[in-house]
Parts: structure tokens; C-alpha cells; sequence
């Protein structure tokens, strides 16, 4: 199947994908940690095997995340993973980047997640979809949005109730959620944070977000009236 987007350096995209049939994709913890050590890793344009750097050269997963990359083919400026699907808000840095990374990305993860539970086939409903991301409003919409995604999981239709209820719990949550890039703009310190490239985005992602600063990006804009 040949993909319709195209994609081009110096662009913003969101990109994001689901297990296919909506399936589950991250069962635990582990999980999680290697698809973000493949955030870090696949982002390379030379290849860097996961399993060398912990079973050979025996990386810790902290070590993973300040190993030498060669040219990075993207920038990442945010990222939040779910039960059953990702998002990534990203910038394409050479030609044929994207398309290189998350092909690195999906077909390491999907080898690790079908040998790790004994499943055959694909892992994720079809080719990553992505959306190209022109307008600064619309960039940061997606930087609130990807950022407070993981609301979703306890508190469902959350922003239906920005209004009436203390969001110091949602709050409170995300700072425990740590499978999103939520934490390195709130101020954590995390090897972690080494998967972004805030430099490559506008000044607004380098400064340190309160809450309601989150909340005022996702409002910035409404894609279904603009």
C-alpha cells in the first residue's frame, strides 16, 4: 500500500496510529519503556539495534537515551502513548526522514510486541496516518492536545468540564503518567526527555508549562471550524 501524504524538511506533522481493530499495543510497562527507547533510537540515519545496546553492550534503560545518534531524521517536539494507540507531534529534518523513522519505528516494535506474545501479522491498523500542521494556532492545539491526552484514560471528555471541576486531579495524574512527554515541560528532569528537540519548534516549547498553560494550547485552536 502506497501512502498518499507527502512529506517535506523544515514541516510540522502529527502523526499517530492504533492498534489494529483498536487492539491493545502496549500490555505493560515494558512495553511501554521499548517503544520509547525506539523513539530515541530509530531516530538515526544509521542503524542503531536495540538488542545489541542491552543484551551485548548492556545498556540500562536510563543509558539507552543518551547513546551516540548519528543525523537525526526528525525532530520530536511531543509524544503521548496510549493503551491502544500513540501520537507523535514531529518535524521532518531531511528528505525522506519521516517516512524512514517510522518505518524503523514500527516494524522494531511490532517484531519485539509478535515474538513477545507469539502473534503473527500486523500489529497496527494500516499505515501511520499524519496530518501536516501549518498554522501556529493549529501547532499548538496539538501540543496541548498530545500533551493531555492521556486524560482520556481516568477522566473521559474531560474538556466537556473545564469549567466546573478542580482540574488539580488531572493535574496530579499526568504527573504520574509517565509514558508522554507531559513531564519534560512540566519541569521533571528525565533521561527520558532526550527523545525531544524543543529547539526545533517555536520558543514556546522551550519554556517550563504550568497546567493551565496546557490547557490554553489545546484551546488555541478548533480544527473542526477553522
Amino acid at each position: 500500500m502506497l501512502r498518499k501524504e507527502s512529506f517535506a524538511p523544515g514541516e510540522y506533522y502529527h502523526i499517530f496510529n492504533r492498534g489494529v481493530d483498536k487492539r491493545i499495543i502496549f500490555k505493560s510497562a515494558n512495553d511501554y519503556h521499548r517503544f520509547m527507547m525506539l523513539l530515541y533510537v530509530a531516530n538515526s540515519s544509521e542503524p542503531i539495534k536495540l538488542d545489541n545496546l542491552i543484551n551485548v553492550l548492556h545498556k540500562n534503560y536510563q543509558d539507552i537515551f543518551s547513546c551516540k545518534r548519528a543525523e537525526q531524521l526528525v525532530s520530536i517536539g511531543a509524544w503521548c502513548l496510549m493503551p491502544n494507540h500513540f501520537h507523535i507531534l514531529i518535524k521532518e529534518e531531511v528528505e525522506g526522514g519521516i517516512t524512514k523513522f517510522m518505518k524503523k519505528l514500527g516494524t522494531a516494535y511490532s517484531m519485539y510486541f509478535n515474538i513477545k506474545y507469539q502473534r503473527t501479522g500486523s500489529l497496527f491498523g494500516g499505515l501511520f496516518k499524519s496530518k501536516n500542521v501549518s498554522e501556529d494556532r493549529y501547532l499548538k492545539h496539538l501540543f496541548g492536545y498530545i500533551s493531555l491526552n492521556a486524560l482520556e484514560l481516568k477522566f473521559p471528555k474531560w474538556e466537556n468540564f473545564i469549567d466546573k471541576q478542580n482540574p488539580k486531579m488531572w493535574q496530579e495524574f499526568l504527573k504520574k503518567y509517565s509514558y508522554s512527554s507531559f513531564l519534560d515541560y512540566a519541569g521533571v528532569e528525565r533521561e527520558e526527555g532526550n527523545i525531544l528537540n524543543k529547539g526545533a519548534f517555536p520558543k514556546y516549547f522551550l519554556s517550563r508549562y504550568d497546567f493551565e498553560d496546557f490547557i490554553r494550547s489545546y484551546l488555541s485552536f478548533d480544527p473542526e471550524t477553522s
